[in-house]
């Protein structure tokens, strides 16, 4: 009598570079295991891609470095990131390879992957619409299929003849199954919402300015929201005045939040999804902003606006994101009563935005596309 052969598992490994790659990854991971239960899924993530069942082995908080200067000074830790990555993946011999979103470094690696016959997928196109459109030529030769989120984003792919699939946006989805859940915050004053970003460099430019803002506004309660991957100590300043840090919170600081001061990412539509009117802010470095502006192809950096194509949400970046202008611009959102009439337009965003994005469950999608090449 002969023993049946167990076939063997199917193997993937994927790379989430920050918190919002991390949520999408952890969506993403579950979806792939609904498709086969016995896939062995590693990688580097974070809490929400080990919570849905994959296994990782280096932490976002180890990678998330932004900004043209800021590479620049890590570039050693980055490099030396990318030769271990690299090593893993060979060692592990996955049956393919996928990058959420983090472009920069996910890309170099589906570069390194590829040359030894493992397949190349890409999940969040990078933003070619945005910064230097050439980069298609490079993508062409690094990742053997794309998968966008946004509908505009087909078009390039599809004319320079790759293998790309819309599969709608993860937030959307996202943001559908979460739980009706009232913030831990008691107060009478409207809410004002500080998302100083999650990055350690974006809370060294971004807290600080935040904080000052809120204190000229004694009309509204701040709230700040905790990133994932950051500690409270990160919030000392703010925390030292009284001004609370909420974490595992932000969607719900978002929903009752009366306003708010985001910093430019994801956050943003996040934001305009769940009908919060916002003010888009951003401070970096000068050498990367010097940079960011002469490389910069669309008009605004809010995905908001960018999406939409025109100015509704009101955007304050380098020297003019400063204490004066941001405090002004909330105040033109609420009075600290009501919304105002620019305040209750923002409000309505959600509903043009979601027309755009589709509906569609992104993570299923994107798991069925990666299955039919296992």
């Amino acid at each position: 009598m002969s023993l049946e052969q167990t076939p063997q598992r199917r193997k993937l490994f994927l790379i989430a570079g920050e918190a919002s790659g991390d949520l999408y990854g952890g969506q993403l991971v579950e979806a792939l295991l609904l498709l086969d239960p016995h896939l062995e899924i590693r990688g580097w993530g974070g809490e929400a891609m080990e919570a849905s069942g994959a296994s990782i082995s280096t932490h976002y908080r180890e990678l998330a470095f932004m900004g043209f200067w800021e590479v620049l000074k890590n570039l050693k830790t980055i490099r030396r990131n990318l030769k271990r990555c690299t090593e893993e993946i060979h060692s592990f011999q996955p049956d393919a390879f996928v990058g959420i979103d983090f472009p920069g470094f996910n890309l170099r690696v589906a570069a390194n992957v590829g040359k030894a016959g493992i397949f190349t997928h890409h999940y969040i196109s990078p933003s070619i619409w945005a910064w230097n459109a050439r980069r298609i030529h490079r993508i062409k030769r690094t990742v053997q299929r794309m998968h966008v989120t946004m509908p505009f984003e087909l078009a390039p792919y599809e004319a320079a003849q790759m293998d790309v699939r819309f599969v709608g946006h993860p937030l959307i989805s996202l943001l559908d199954q979460l739980p009706d859940r009232n913030l831990d915050i008691k107060t009478s004053l409207p809410i004002l919402a500080l998302l100083p970003g999650s990055r350690t460099q974006e809370l060294k430019h971004m807290l600080p300015l935040m904080v000052q803002t809120a204190r000229s506004l004694p009309q509204f309660q701040p709230v700040i929201a905790g990133a994932p991957g950051q500690t409270a100590s990160a919030y000392q300043e703010a925390t030292a005045l009284g001004i609370p840090v909420v974490f595992n919170q932000t969607r719900a600081l978002m929903k009752n939040a009366a306003v708010g001061l985001v910093t430019s990412g994801t956050a943003t539509l996040e934001a305009s999804l769940f009908g919060l009117p916002q003010v888009i802010c951003y401070r970096t470095s000068r050498l990367t902003y010097q940079i960011a502006k002469r490389l910069a192809q669309v008009d605004w950096i809010g995905l908001p606006n960018i999406i939409l194509n025109k100015s509704i949400v009101p955007e304050r970046i380098q020297e003019a994101c400063n204490v004066f202008a941001l405090s002004e611009e909330v105040q033109r959102l609420h009075d600290g009563t009501d919304w105002t009439a620019l305040g209750r337009q923002q409000k309505e965003l959600a509903t043009s935005l979601r027309t755009i994005l589709g509906s569609e469950a992104a993570a299923s999608n994107t798991a069925a596309s990666i299955m039919e090449r296992l």
